[in-house]
Formats: C-alpha cells, sequence, structure tokens
C-alpha cells in the first residue's frame, strides 16, 4: 500500500467513524429518555406512594448518566472530527474545517444558526437532571421535614425553579452556540526526515 493510499484510507475511516460516534450520540440519548420517560410517568402515576422518592431517585440517576454519556459521546465525536480535519487537507483540501458564509437570503427570522446540536443536548440533560435533583429534594422534604414548615420549603422551590428555567433558557443562547475551533497543526511526515 503506497503512502497516498494509507492516507485516503485514515481519512475515510476517520470520516466514518465520526459519522458513527454522531449516529451512537443520539442512539444514547434515545435509549436514555426512554428510562427518564418512565420515570416522569411512573413518578406522576404513583400519586401518594412510598415510592414515589424511589422512582424520583431512579429518574435522577438516569439523568445523571445521560449527562455523563452525552459527553462521553462529545469527547469521541470531538477526537475523530480532530482526525479528519488532520488527514483531510492531502486529500480534500478543507472540507471540513472551512465554514461556508450563513444563507442570509432566508432572513433573520427563518435562516440558520450556529447553534451546537450536541452542546445543547448536553444541556437538556443537565437541566432534567436538575429537575430530578429538585423532584428528590421536594419528596425528601415532604416525607421529613416538619408539617407547617413543607408549605413553605415547597413554595420557595417552585419560586425559585421557575426563575432558574428562565435564566437556563439565556445561558442556552448564550453558550449554546458552536465553538470554533482553531485549525490543527498538520505536521509535513514527507519531509520530517530530512
Amino acid at each position: 500500500m503506497t503512502e497516498d493510499e494509507a492516507q485516503n484510507k485514515r481519512f475515510d475511516l476517520s470520516v466514518q467513524t465520526r459519522n458513527f460516534e454522531i449516529d451512537l450520540f443520539w442512539k444514547r440519548s434515545l435509549f436514555f429518555w426512554g428510562f427518564i420517560s418512565a420515570a416522569f410517568v411512573g413518578y406522576a402515576a404513583l400519586r401518594q406512594s412510598d415510592l414515589r422518592i424511589v422512582v424520583a431517585c431512579f429518574g435522577m440517576i438516569c439523568s445523571c448518566a445521560w449527562t455523563l454519556v452525552n459527553r462521553g459521546s462529545k469527547y469521541w465525536q470531538e477526537n475523530w472530527e480532530t482526525k479528519v480535519e488532520r488527514f483531510e487537507d492531502p486529500i480534500t483540501g478543507a472540507l471540513f474545517v472551512q465554514e461556508e458564509l450563513p444563507q442570509s437570503y432566508k432572513g433573520w427570522w427563518l435562516r440558520g444558526r450556529q447553534y451546537s446540536v450536541s452542546k445543547l443536548a448536553i444541556a437538556l440533560s443537565d437541566y432534567v437532571f436538575l429537575l430530578w435533583v429538585a423532584i428528590v429534594v421536594s419528596e425528601i422534604v415532604k416525607h421529613f421535614a416538619p408539617g407547617n414548615v413543607r408549605p413553605f420549603l415547597t413554595e420557595i422551590g417552585l419560586d425559585l425553579f421557575v426563575p432558574f428555567s428562565a435564566l437556563y433558557i439565556i445561558l442556552l443562547f448564550v453558550f449554546g452556540r458552536k465553538t470554533t475551533r482553531p485549525k490543527p497543526h498538520v505536521k509535513n511526515t514527507k519531509n520530517a526526515s530530512t
């Protein structure tokens, strides 16, 4: 196999693996959403049961695992994107690295934006995790707080969660944007021995 054929093979494998990692990112999210939605349904169905705290803890654990798996998936996706960028220049030129100008003729409202789909999915998984934490804390308050304090603590929790959610939306707009990475330094291996 010549060096050019090996370079082409490395590039093709990097692109295929990158696409595979993106596909796995969404499959894993669907997997966790199945458990999380089942926990939401179970929690709502057990209106006055002591098992609500067990279901809430299960939802919290699933959400925590989901947010960690999202970050792991993003790590491997970025790992293979870096390899694609490193191997692409001699084969396709700056095909993946170079971004095109946005299609501004579609108007302000309907045109695309530079938001990172995976960052937003990670942020959503974080929010769902925090929601489950709030539900677990609420269940603990219901079970262990003195009767005269419960309504006060519940009202404070609800009063805080709504502004937190509004702030979270603002943070999504600010930090959910795509991060522009510097072009990786590509070392010329053909002239490295001279």
